[in-house]
């Protein structure tokens, strides 16, 4: 009987081998790490529009499956018990998501029954709307905003950086460039010309794909840029008056400087060659400071860049409302500050909104585009919005923001070294109308 039982159990061990039994609990998966979203769009089901999101994540050890969790805020997600998606791989879509809505996320690796800790939050505000596009007429523009340092940053001699500031924008080869605190700029980049009336702010463009875009004069306008008659020795050419008279019909670029309160804002109209579009580019820089008087200051400047941006179309016979206008730069701003709606609602109010949170593709979200402490072999990190204070700002319903991306040159996990400013170079692609 004794010989029976032991065969028995003998033979119960063999098959739990043989069949992969547990020896023991399933283990618990790593807290998932730093959650990303990495696409964005529009999608139709049942007759309405809705917003979807793609997130991606690292693998967590142990982890066989990942529930995402969503909610519309930051303790509603953390609160929250049945997961929006389950997912055995490191990425999940999630649909049916209301458009122009801030949505939070936190992600968690399960083994079997067992949950392991939730991923940090992470915040994303849905697109609004989109338009349809043909790059036939409306071709994709990438639009590069580098803030320079080239006057504030005196620790790092700006001679030793002007070459590395033009090799990053080399590398990327944007079609247009605005560049801030550039007063010290003093050279060229090969292929691109640089848009007069700039100083600290500057606009380059490339040459092989846009052209400036001119217009004559009507008599009743006046410009002191316009050229003065001579004759054919030389002499000035005058009125009865005996003041010179100018060339005319007079042929400028349009272009102009708004001037708000703080820094010049040039902007340059230029004609995209292959497809004939003319597009509105605006270099900005608004004031930095994290106070809510600062703010609001931000707000006062926005309104006077789209007061004298309107004047000036207007003085060249054109329609702000019908022109593609991008805005480019370093607007001190992004969600993490308490007082980020001041500003961004003085640009919703001319139907502006970031192209970060229209954009159909992201790449590295979370890595600053600000470096204040000139970090290159670890990242300077906004976990939950990015923390991105370089923006470009277009018109939602009338443009396709393709991707969004911090392009500072790396070399495995690290930014290359010496840095060439405080900022990494923001280069956004996306069609305007």
């Amino acid at each position: 009987m004794r010989l029976r039982l032991l065969a028995c159990a003998l033979v119960a061990v063999l098959a739990a081998a043989l069949l992969g039994t547990p020896a023991h609990a399933a283990r618990k998966p790593a807290q998932v790490g730093l959650v990303s979203f990495t696409a964005a769009a529009l999608h139709t089901s049942g007759g309405k529009t809705y917003a979807k999101l793609r997130l991606s994540w690292p693998k967590a050890k142990y982890a066989t499956r990942y529930q995402v969790f969503v909610a519309t805020t930051k303790a509603g997600v953390q609160r929250a018990k049945k997961p929006r998606v389950t997912v055995r791989g490191t990425q999940a879509v999630v649909t049916k998501l209301g458009r122009n809505r801030t949505y939070w996320f936190q992600v968690r690796g399960t083994n079997g029954k067992v949950a392991g800790s939730r991923s940090a939050r992470v915040a994303r505000v849905t697109p609004l709307s989109t338009a349809s596009l043909s790059t036939a007429t409306h071709p994709i523009h990438s639009m590069m905003s580098y803030n320079v340092c080239s006057n504030a940053c005196t620790s790092r001699a700006w001679s030793g950086r002007q070459p590395l500031v033009v090799n990053q924008i080399l590398a990327v080869r944007p079609g247009v460039v605005a560049i801030q605190e550039a007063s010290r700029w003093s050279t060229t980049v090969p292929g691109y010309t640089e848009v007069e009336g700039g100083k600290d702010n500057r606009i380059l463009y490339r040459d092989d794909l846009y052209e400036p875009v001119t217009q004559d004069l009507t008599p009743a306008q006046q410009s002191s840029k316009c050229p003065l008659q001579r004759t054919a020795k030389g002499a000035l050419v005058r009125d009865e008056d005996g003041e010179p008279v100018r060339v005319e019909p007079c042929t400028l670029p349009v272009l102009g400087v708004a001037q708000p309160q703080g820094k010049d804002a040039p902007w340059v109209m230029l004609r995209h060659k292959a497809s004939g579009q003319q597009v509105v580019f605006v270099g900005v820089h608004l004031l930095t400071g994290d106070s809510d008087a600062n703010a609001r200051y931000r707000a006062v400047q926005t309104d006077e860049i789209f007061a004298d941006l309107k004047a000036h179309l207007a003085w060249w016979g054109r329609s702000f409302p019908s022109t593609p206008v991008a805005l480019i730069g370093d607007f001190n701003t992004n969600r993490s500050r308490s007082n980020h709606a001041i500003v961004e609602s003085a640009f919703k109010r001319q139907g502006f909104y970031d192209s970060y949170e229209q954009a159909r593709s992201l790449s590295r979200q979370h890595q600053n585009t600000a470096n204040p402490n000139w970090q290159w072999k670890t990242p300077t990190i906004g976990v939950t919005w990015g923390d991105h204070v370089d923006k470009v700002w277009v018109r939602p319903a009338r443009s396709i923001v393709k991707s969004w991306a911090n392009v500072g040159l790396m070399r495995g996990g690290s930014y290359v070294s010496p840095l060439p400013s405080d900022h990494h170079p923001l280069l956004v692609r996306a069609q305007l109308s």
